[in-house]
């Protein structure tokens, strides 16, 4: 994309959130191929209903994804539940790559074996992000509902790194952060750059992973949550990282500084702009395409990409989310470079934003 065109669409992204309207093609086509999962994680509700009857079937899933390559979507993130439980998730990865989309998998790295990392890589998949939620095998395998979860995640990253191409396959951590790990974060970098990780995400832990906006404003992961004396940790903790950056890792998403005022319920109405229901398309197994956890129409009942983006319901659904209060912090419903008309100049012709 040149600079023009960047410009515009970032512009367009602005426009379409002020007058409640969507003028450019979601950057994303987001499919979860399945809500089955092998873990059991204490934040996550996505399994509670895994349906296997009801997942998208490849025919399905290919049409969704010429539609969206002719409409203009550049990236599709395939998810769950675990998608690698999912039969057909090879195959939507080689056809997503034939119509030139950017491939991402998202996965909770325990079903990487020594087969699965060379089918992957073979793929020509261009990102995979593994979910690790502590330094240490007994805080990740605590939250995740698995004894021996991250020895497998740390066995499937070795798989990778085995490959000759897999240096062409960015592999990003993504931490959950909670009361559980907020003391390992420093030891999570280190961890991190001695397995080669290209990237990291540091998110925050949600009340609901379904309903983003479902946020107890006291905190209703009871536990999980980072409350009372250990704020202070936090502070210290986010303070460091930010001041060492650890070791070349940028933290430099809408998120992360927000992290002190989201563990105290304090965001104010300008720290966070919502693009769900402009930034990314949804469709989750029954054919329900969603926005922030409600749904707006289903490629089932209308196989047409468009007629559910532009329904009468997805126009009240954005009108909702506009109004929203209770910040989830999940950056990908963010679109930093089109947040604000500022960020616009600031992001494209500033040479550093």
């Amino acid at each position: 994309m040149n600079k023009v065109d960047k410009i515009k669409r970032d512009f367009g992204f602005w426009l379409s959130r002020a007058i409640n309207f969507p003028l450019v093609p979601p950057d994303t086509l987001q499919i979860s191929l399945t809500s089955r999962c092998n873990l059991r994680c204490q934040m996550c509700n996505v399994w509670k209903a895994a349906d296997i009857s009801e997942e998208l079937t490849l025919q399905e899933i290919k049409n969704l994804l010429d539609q969206c390559r002719r409409w203009g979507v550049k990236e599709v993130n395939l998810c769950g539940g675990e998608p690698l439980l999912c039969e057909t998730c090879f195959d939507v990865i080689k056809y997503a790559k034939a119509l030139g989309f950017t491939v991402i998998l998202t996965t909770n790295g325990t079903l990487i074996t020594e087969s699965v990392a060379r089918k992957l890589l073979e793929s020509k998949l261009d990102i995979i992000t593994i979910s690790l939620d502590g330094a240490r095998p007994q805080t990740h395998d605590k939250i995740r509902g698995q004894l021996g979860a991250y020895d497998k995640i740390i066995q499937g990253v070795g798989y990778l790194n085995n490959y000759p191409d897999t240096k062409k396959l960015v592999k990003v951590f993504i931490l959950t952060l909670s009361n559980y790990n907020l003391d390992e974060l420093e030891e999570y970098f280190r961890l991190a750059r001695g397995l080669s990780i290209d990237a990291l995400y540091i998110t925050s832990v949600v009340t609901d992973n379904v309903k983003l906006y479902n946020q107890d404003p006291k905190g209703g992961e009871g536990n999980l949550w980072i409350t009372g004396e250990r704020l202070q940790k936090l502070d210290e903790t986010i303070d460091k990282v930010n001041l060492l950056q650890q070791e070349g890792y940028g933290l430099n998403y809408p998120s992360f500084n927000l992290i002190k005022k989201y563990f105290r319920n304090n965001l104010q109405k300008d720290d966070w702009v919502c693009f769900a229901g402009y930034r990314r398309f949804v469709v989750v197994p029954g054919g329900s395409v969603q926005m922030c956890g409600e749904e707006v129409g289903n490629v089932r009942k209308d196989p047409s990409v468009k007629n559910n983006w532009y329904s009468l319901k997805a126009r009240k659904r954005r009108a909702a989310i506009k109004k929203c209060r209770n910040y989830c912090l999940q950056d990908c419903h963010a679109r930093q470079e089109s947040a604000t008309l500022r960020n616009i100049i600031k992001y494209n012709f500033n040479k550093q934003p």
